[in-house]
């Protein structure tokens, strides 16, 4: 049996929501907290990928462990967006895996290193739990690479929680791993999007149901929550829903009560999500 004949495996790892320790403004009473993450190990006979090495010490550390649950040669880390929360345990995972591969597109890279100035901010929202030092990963050009003969395509998608974020695509297992175009039960962060920016992230939520993947997995999920196509509709359903009542009410209360009332059972219960941290 050939490599690329074998069947390559994928796995879950989800980092519960992380309260903030500081002290900080409470909007609307809602408790200050960084939503539920994910970190996707695909793996085949002898080689991994894992894809975001989410955001503490802590984290990383656990993710470390876990990968190295599956026996195998860890050989790339692929970064899907430049967000703190998705690279920042990068290092730990390097010096536990130090012939590892760490790559992002050049995009993901530049908003990486722009976004490692908020590590004071995080250091202080999470004392003692955030890496001395940021690793970058190194940008990576091409719009594919492979895991023992298995090819994995890298999907730029623009501006959708955040600027030059990507998707990755697995089709020998109708796999996409959706990085932060992806929210599965969880409430989205969409504080930095205009209309515009949410039209462009729905067209990216299109070309991701247009491979109709067997397994979605998305950057922010609610802990349990399956990892089907499904949270690609339910993503799109939820811009919608934010940019319709954001023109029908009057006021941030407003709209926040609005969406936590059509969405009460999701993760992530703040108000930050929709209007910033600041």
């Amino acid at each position: 049996m050939s490599e690329s004949e074998r069947a390559l495996n994928v796995n879950v790892f989800t980092a519960p929501e992380k309260p903030l320790v500081a002290e900080r403004p409470r909007p609307f009473g809602a408790p200050m907290a960084w939503d539920p993450m994910t970190s996707t190990l695909i793996y085949g006979e002898y080689d991994a990928v894992l894809v975001d090495p989410l955001t503490t010490v802590t984290e990383a550390g656990a993710l470390a462990d876990w990968v190295a649950l599956h026996h195998r040669n860890l050989t790339t880390i692929y970064i899907t967006h430049g967000h703190l929360d998705h690279f920042s345990g990068l290092g730990v995972l390097l010096r536990r895996y130090p012939e590892a591969r760490a790559i992002a597109t050049p995009g993901s890279v530049e908003l990486a290193r722009a976004h490692g100035r908020a590590l004071p901010a995080f250091r202080k929202w999470f004392p003692g739990q955030m890496p001395a030092t940021l690793t970058l990963p190194e940008p990576y050009e091409d719009e594919t690479f492979t895991l023992e003969g298995h090819e994995l395509r890298i999907i730029e998608q623009g501006h959708t929680d955040g600027k030059n974020s990507t998707s990755l695509y697995v089709p020998s297992i109708d796999l996409v791993v959706g990085g932060d175009v992806l929210y599965n039960q969880c409430h989205a962060y969409v504080a930095e999007t205009t209309p515009e920016i949410r039209e462009n992230w729905i067209a990216a939520l299109d070309r991701l149901a247009a491979l109709n993947p067997k397994t979605a997995v998305a950057g922010h999920k609610k802990p349990g929550a399956p990892d089907t196509s499904e949270c690609i509709e339910t993503t799109r359903r939820y811009l919608t829903d934010f940019g319709r009542l954001q023109e029908e009410t009057s006021t941030d209360r407003e709209l926040f009560d609005a969406m936590h009332a059509l969405y009460p059972d999701f993760a992530a219960k703040q108000a930050w999500l929709m209007f910033g941290l600041s």
